[in-house]
C-alpha cells in the first residue's frame, strides 16, 4: 500500500462572511518534501496556510496529520507540530539574536539545559554564529529573515510553513534563503512554502500546487507539470551577424508555434525540437550565419502557470 501522506486536506472550504475564499480544496503533502503553493494575488494562499497551522478554522472540511484530524486530535499541540514564518516577521528588534531564540524556546517550554546547545546548532544552520550577541534591529535584511526562520525552528517542528520568505529580498539574499530552506529539508523537516517567484519554487520544490479560483487545479513536480501541460520546447540561439528574421523565415512554419526575436538572440517555440534543430542548422548555413550558442529547454514554470490559470479562467 502507498505511504500515508503527512498532511491531507479534504474538502476544505472557507468563508469570510458571504465571501468564499476556498472551495472544496483537496491536497496532500508528503514527508520531507518542499511543497510549494502558487497562486495569483488574492487567491487564498495565506488563508490556506493559516488554516493549516490552526490560526483559522475552515468553514467545512478537515485537515489530517498522519491520518488524524488536526482540529480534533492535535488542536492543543498543533503549535508544536508547525513552525510558521510570516511575511511581516516575528522576532523582537530590541533583543539580540541569542535572546530572541532563547525567548521563543521558553515559550515552547524547552528546558533551559537544552536551549543553549540547541541555539548553537540553529545559529550554525542559519549561519548567524557571528551575530549571536547583535541586536536584531542591527541585522541586515537577509540576516533578519534567517533569524525569523530560526525562531520558527526553535521547537523542532515537523513542518516549517513559510509565507513568501524571499519577498523584498535582492537576488543574492533570495539565493541564500533558498539554500537554507533546502538544508532544513535535508535535516528532515517538511517545508510548505508560498511564493510569487515561480522560478524559485521550480528550483527547490519536490511538488507544486497551483491555487486558482478557490481550488487546487494542479499538483505535481515542476518537471511533471511542464511535461503534462506544455507541448512545446524552446530553442534559444544566437548567431552573428544576427539577422534572425531572415533565418526564421527559412524554417517550416508548420513546426513553429511562436517566435521571439531580441537584439542578441532568438527563441523558437516548437513541438518538434529535433526536426527544428536540423532545419535551423541548414538555415544558418544558407544565410552565412555563424552559430554562437544554442539551447533546448521546456518552457518555464511561469508559462505553465499562465497557461493553466488562463485556460481555467476562460473555461
Amino acid at each position: 500500500m502507498p505511504e500515508q501522506p503527512l498532511i491531507e486536506f479534504s474538502k476544505i472550504c472557507k468563508h469570510f462572511g458571504k465571501h468564499l475564499i476556498l472551495n472544496n480544496l483537496d491536497m496532500t503533502i508528503g514527508y520531507k518534501e518542499i511543497f510549494g503553493i502558487v497562486g495569483l494575488s488574492g487567491s487564498g494562499k495565506t488563508t490556506l496556510l493559516n488554516i493549516l497551522i490552526g490560526f483559522v478554522e475552515p468553514s467545512k472540511g478537515k485537515i489530517s496529520f498522519q491520518g488524524k484530524d488536526i482540529i480534533k486530535n492535535y488542536k492543543d499541540s498543533v503549535k508544536k507540530l508547525f513552525g510558521f514564518v510570516t511575511q511581516s516577521g516575528s522576532f523582537y528588534t530590541n533583543l539580540t539574536v541569542e535572546e530572541n531564540l532563547s525567548y521563543f524556546g521558553r515559550l515552547y517550554d524547552i528546558p533551559k539545559r537544552t536551549i543553549y546547545p540547541w541555539v548553537g546548532e540553529l545559529l550554525a544552520l542559519v549561519e548567524l554564529e557571528d551575530a549571536r550577541h547583535i541586536l536584531a534591529e542591527h541585522l541586515s535584511t537577509g540576516m533578519q529573515r534567517r533569524l525569523d526562520i530560526a525562531c520558527a525552528l526553535i521547537h523542532k517542528p515537523t513542518v516549517l510553513v513559510l509565507d513568501e520568505p524571499t519577498a523584498d529580498l535582492d537576488p543574492v539574499l533570495r539565493k541564500e534563503v533558498l539554500s537554507l530552506i533546502q538544508r532544513i529539508r535535508d535535516n528532515g523537516t517538511t517545508v510548505v512554502i508560498t511564493s510569487h517567484l515561480l522560478s524559485e519554487l521550480e528550483g527547490i520544490c519536490n511538488k507544486i500546487a497551483i491555487l486558482h479560483e478557490k481550488q487546487i487545479i494542479r499538483v505535481g513536480s515542476p518537471v511533471a507539470l511542464k511535461e503534462a501541460y506544455t507541448k512545446n520546447e524552446e530553442i534559444t540561439f544566437s548567431s552573428t551577424p544576427g539577422d534572425y528574421k531572415k533565418v526564421i523565415a527559412e524554417l517550416p512554419k508548420s513546426k513553429i508555434n511562436n517566435t521571439i526575436i531580441e537584439s542578441n538572440k532568438a527563441v523558437i517555440y516548437t513541438p518538434a525540437p529535433q526536426e527544428m534543430l536540423q532545419c535551423l542548422t541548414k538555415a544558418l548555413l544558407k544565410n552565412d550565419e555563424h552559430l554562437l550558442e544554442v539551447s533546448v529547454a521546456k518552457p518555464s514554470l511561469e508559462e505553465v502557470f499562465e497557461s493553466l490559470t488562463r485556460r481555467k479562467g476562460n473555461a
